[in-house]
């Protein structure tokens, strides 16, 4: 019975061992997020898998949100992913607005540093706001469906995952959409 476990043992882990390096890496490295809602129109679209990387802001140990080093922050109209300050649910949006900026919403259109920005606002009026050291101002480029920082406020930087580059699937139903398939984010933008 001993030499049957040890047998077995010895086939399966080489793949254990791959299992493990794989969820590691996309714990740490890179990892893929699924679009699940319309929040993003229409630069992301439902059933877009993108790929995150993990390294672009900071390196973490794997599995924790214990940061090693910190890399850069993101740029005002950057797609990043984060964990929702208010439940701590995965979230990807676009950053508006970086910490010492001002940001307004009135009317239907949005104003950055006082001047109003070019396309829909949202329907929801909210600010100014100043947003803070170590934060970042998030919004779905779908204004008028998006839960973010006009409900939460500002998103520390604590919270941010990675920054979302690629289109790596396109799934419709069931039917591919191969024109988004492996194009950049930015080409997508609003």
């Amino acid at each position: 019975m001993k030499t049957r476990l040890t047998r077995i043992a010895r086939e399966w882990a080489p793949t254990a061992l791959f299992i493990a390096c794989m969820f590691t890496f996309r714990s740490a490295a890179a990892d893929w997020y699924q679009i699940p809602s319309e929040s993003m129109l229409p630069t992301l679209q439902v059933g877009d898998r993108v790929l995150v990387d993990n390294t672009a802001y900071n390196l973490r140990v794997p599995f924790t949100d214990i940061h090693l080093v910190e890399r850069s922050v993101p740029l005002r109209g950057e797609v990043i992913t984060f964990r929702s300050p208010v439940d701590g649910e995965r979230l990807i949006k676009r950053v508006v607005v970086v910490a010492g900026d001002r940001i307004a919403a009135f009317d239907g259109k949005l104003v950055i540093n006082g001047e109003v920005q070019p396309g829909n606002g949202g329907h929801r009026d909210f600010g100014p706001y100043v947003v803070p050291a170590d934060h970042v101002f998030v919004m779905g480029d779908n204004r008028d469906n998006s839960f973010d920082s006009r409900y939460w406020g500002p998103l520390p930087l604590a919270n941010v995952r990675g920054h979302a580059i690629k289109i790596v699937a396109s799934i419709d139903g069931l039917l591919p959409r191969t024109d988004r398939v492996w194009t950049d984010i930015a080409s997508h933008a609003p």
